[in-house]
């Protein structure tokens, strides 16, 4: 007789669910890209078959295949037993969780293996990024990658890229990819657009309508653009042969390096305001590159984990500002201050060390709206990222992260959409960056 296991009540401020039927119905909803895709294999019998979580629990439920089964929460055993499904207590708002579902042989070996990592709830959403406290949850089996995230009002279609490439669009929060290889990393990105008015920012209807005028002022600038939010997910998952193998014990030491780069990509920046005196900038001219020594601003974090003692340290650089007449010929210079780059917030705990960046500075040679963004991130001890920032569309900015004396891991990349999108009424770029274990 197969078994069945039913959630005892449990009072949810947010409910994240799963349903098998739901999921694979889901993937019936894609419109795939046209390009050449391996042949979907069969898919795994043991997936996640529910998922539900509040601001101190997570419960987890799967089909019985026939147990024992076990669960580890990083690496510390939290279940054993034949019920297909237990849940997790006690656990800390807001936080991202992995965790490690195994079925056992009757000699105690593992038969199949899957990885899932989600977060509880928050106990109170913070409006100025909506992507900060979303629930997102990814599930990967043999051969298979499953991706689910909270519905964002008024949004009504996500596309999905795999390693920059699109490959698929959908109208539900659900993805499904069975055309992996396991010896592959993968970064999957969700992005999506939706009106201003729609916004949690503080934005009234006539000012929606001024960010849509100032798509007019500037003829490679749209009303689309300046009157519409974009949101971008992204998750890496490291090969599937490699997540799915036994638990590690947790990274005990560890250095990393954040580094967000604002830039201007063009050799020479028309001042948007016509009256000025100062009718041209000299840009940066270049491309995203992290180490590129021309930049409007760079902030670099430090983040120390051992044993004894964890450090956040940053170093702040604002390049020089150069303004030009009609003929390009040079009139002034100067540099902005850099008081208003700054850390604020941060913690350490047993699991994690969390801390804010936040920026706000201002061209020092003519009047104009600061360059804002903020940048909330939280490194867990496990090795697990996550990071969600919100920023002006303009100029470029850019983000990456280094562990030790690795190499450059780009973890966000925004071009920009032209000085005027610096304007308080124009809409926002939201980005989340989350890194599997």
């Amino acid at each position: 007789m197969e078994k069945s296991f039913t959630f005892p009540a449990i009072q949810r401020k947010k409910l994240a669910r799963f349903s098998l039927v739901t999921l694979f119905a889901g993937a019936a909803v894609v419109k795939f890209a046209k390009h050449k895709r391996r042949t979907a294999l069969p898919a795994p019998s043991f997936v996640l078959e529910k998922v539900e979580q509040n601001t101190k629990q997570i419960a987890l439920a799967w089909p019985d295949a026939g147990g024992p089964y076990q669960v580890f929460r990083g690496h510390k055993l939290v279940y054993s037993g034949m019920e297909p499904g237990m849940i997790d207590q006690d656990l800390t708002p807001g936080t991202l969780y992995t965790y490690t579902i195994e079925r056992l042989g009757m000699g105690s070996e593992v038969l199949e293996r899957m990885k899932v990592q989600t977060s509880t709830a928050v106990e109170e959403k913070r409006a100025e990024n909506i992507l900060l406290d979303l629930i997102t949850t990814t599930i990967i089996t043999k051969n298979q990658v499953i991706l689910e995230w909270e519905p964002i009002e008024g949004i009504k279609e996500y596309t999905i890229f795999r390693n920059g490439t699109p490959i698929g669009k959908v109208n539900r929060c659900t993805f499904i990819d069975q055309s992996i290889r396991d010896q592959v990393e993968y970064t999957y990105s969700i992005k999506a657009k939706r009106p201003l008015q729609d916004s949690e920012q503080e934005v009234s209807e006539g000012k929606s309508l001024v960010a849509g005028l100032v798509g007019t002022l500037k003829k490679d600038s749209s009303i689309d653009q300046a009157a519409k939010e974009e949101f971008w997910i992204s998750k890496k998952i490291p090969p599937i042969n490699q997540l799915l193998q036994p638990n590690s014990e947790t990274k005990q030491e560890t250095s990393k390096q954040l580094r967000y780069t604002t830039f201007l990509p063009e050799k020479w920046i028309k001042n948007p305001n016509v009256v000025s005196a100062d009718h041209y900038f000299q840009g940066d001219d270049r491309e995203f590159d992290p180490e590129s020594d021309t930049f409007r601003t760079r902030a670099d974090v430090y983040l120390k984990i051992g044993e004894d003692e964890n450090t956040v340290e940053l170093q702040k650089h604002v390049g020089e500002t150069k303004a030009y007449n009609w003929y390009r010929e040079f009139i002034e210079s100067d540099k902005a201050s850099d008081e208003l780059i700054w850390l604020d917030k941060v913690l350490t705990t047993e699991e994690s060390t969390s801390f804010v960046l936040s920026h706000s500075v201002k061209n020092p040679v003519v009047l104009s709206p600061a360059i804002d963004y903020e940048v909330h991130v939280t490194f867990y001890h496990n090795g697990a990222v996550d990071i969600a920032g919100i920023h002006d569309q303009s100029p470029n900015h850019e983000v990456y992260l280094k562990e030790g004396n690795q190499d450059w891991e780009i973890l966000h990349q925004a071009e920009s959409k032209g000085l005027e999108m610096l304007a308080p009424p124009t809409a926002n770029q939201l980005w989340r960056y989350t890194a599997l274990v």
